[in-house]
């Protein structure tokens, strides 16, 4: 496999595989995508997460050639492909329904784009073999779909995918029907089989947990509209906005007033209450402002801390016991709900806080973000 830049976003002469440039796609009066401009480089794992209707199935389609943009031009290694039939482009789709063909054999369903591309005979079946060892479903071969799990469905479905050795390889939600466990631990082997093949991919999902696992980078959408694209640790430690915040994992979003002196800011934000201090991440953040903090980064503790300046007093009125942690629902003295979260390292009977109790939440000055409202 030759060597690739890591990183190569971040390097300004490394050529992007995938191109999309001013994409606008319209059905009638609704636009899908407006004014889309996006790089996706080679060997990337690239996820494209948001809620439904936002626009990145369209996108998607707009790959694979079905669907053309009303606008805009999309490049697969260099090259122009709207006039490019889906058949003809190196990029092939895994379906969420895997689309499987249920009177062939596993071996046949791998086979079928190989024969249909006059591949020779024996060449067709090292292939397969070799797809069928790379997804480890060798003893399935001969077996009907309907004769395997859906886990195994979903294995066959992606080495027919990839049995063509396409350039671009997308996935269409391809682990909705598994359940959570062996969606979870499909998640890594998906990113064995990507790293092995070196074939760039691209996801789509609404799983926030799943985009953050896989991808070496998560583009955000929201109404046909990139709202950030970064490496998953960026996404959630450094959003952008509000929105990507409360789409990627929990937050709590505290808006407020801020006055900035050096390399602090105070934020006035509930009468009667302590400012909320942080730290300056651009110059001039005088006025009206959103603060971010995830519920993990608060502490939660009976005694009022010494050793931090954010401390907040207020009364749990909820518990959500997750098993690993429990998140706790603090209502502050002005009404706000803040979220804290707190590792369940003791057997649940023995936790220290509970309903109505009144507590302390604290963080440090670096624990929250600021941004402009």
């Amino acid at each position: 496999m030759p060597e690739t830049t890591p990183n190569p976003w971040n390097d300004p002469t490394a050529k992007p595989l995938i191109q999309f440039k001013n994409v606008t796609k319209r059905f009638g009066n609704f636009t899908a995508i407006e004014d889309l401009n996006i790089d996706i480089y080679e060997k990337e794992f690239f996820a494209l997460l948001g809620p439904s209707g936002c626009g990145k199935t369209t996108m998607m389609r707009m790959l694979a050639g079905f669907e053309t943009p009303t606008s805009g031009t999309i490049l697969l290694d260099g090259q122009d492909i709207s006039p490019i039939p889906p058949n003809k482009r190196s990029v092939n789709m895994m379906f969420q329904s895997y689309a499987l063909f249920p009177h062939l054999t596993v071996f046949d369903n791998i086979a079928f784009g190989l024969k249909r591309s006059n591949m020779p005979k024996g060449q067709i079946a090292d292939r397969v073999q070799e797809m069928l060892r790379l997804v480890q479903i060798e003893k399935f071969a001969n077996r009907k779909p309907e004769q395997i799990s859906g886990g195994q469905r979903q294995r066959v479905a992606l080495a027919r995918a990839l049995a063509k050795a396409p350039k671009l390889l997308l996935l269409d939600e391809p682990l909705s029907a598994l359940d959570k466990k062996l969606r979870q631990e499909t998640q890594f082997e998906l990113m064995d089989i990507q790293e092995k093949t070196g074939t760039t991919f691209v996801i789509v999902t609404h799983d926030q947990e799943e985009a953050m696992t896989v991808a070496s980078r998560v583009a955000v959408m929201d109404h046909g509209k990139l709202k950030q694209v970064d490496t998953p640790d960026r996404i959630y430690e450094a959003p952008n906005s509000a929105y990507v915040a409360d789409f990627i994992g929990e937050v709590n979003i505290i808006e407020g007033h801020s006055t900035t002196q050096r390399d602090t800011v105070s934020i006035a934000w509930a009468k009667g209450q302590p400012e909320i201090i942080g730290t300056l991440s651009k110059p001039g953040m005088d006025g009206n402002v959103t603060f971010l903090i995830r519920p993990e980064k608060i502490v939660i503790s009976a005694e009022k801390p010494t050793d931090r300046r954010n401390t907040f007093q207020g009364k749990v009125v909820d518990i959500a016991y997750l098993g690993n942690l429990s998140t706790y629902y603090v209502q502050m003295p002005n009404g706000q709900m803040i979220k804290a979260q707190a590792a369940n390292s003791r057997r649940r009977s023995s936790r220290p806080f509970t309903w109505e109790d009144t507590v302390w939440l604290s963080w440090t000055d670096t624990a929250g973000i600021i941004l402009d409202r």
